[in-house]
């Protein structure tokens, strides 16, 4: 999975969450509440975990202008 498709399924998970939360505690059914409390937490979890789990990006190549030039070094 990507890093925008993990952090959009995230983001779809915490928005979803909060009215299930909501109409699970006032009016509905307890297990909405609890399906709201899940996808809370698994939306919290989602961008943390994907970034200690995903592999490392790459290093860019450096410049052919030389160490002098390179944006990397300061």
């Amino acid at each position: 999975m990507s890093r925008v498709a993990a952090l959009s399924l995230s983001m779809v998970l915490m928005l979803a969450a909060y009215p299930l939360i909501s109409f699970g505690t006032t009016h509905g059914p307890s297990l909405l509440w609890w399906l709201g409390l899940l996808a809370l937490v698994l939306g919290g979890v989602i961008p943390p975990a994907e970034r200690f789990l995903a592999p490392p990006e790459p290093a860019p190549l450096p410049n052919r202008t030389g160490m002098a030039d390179d944006k990397r070094i300061s």
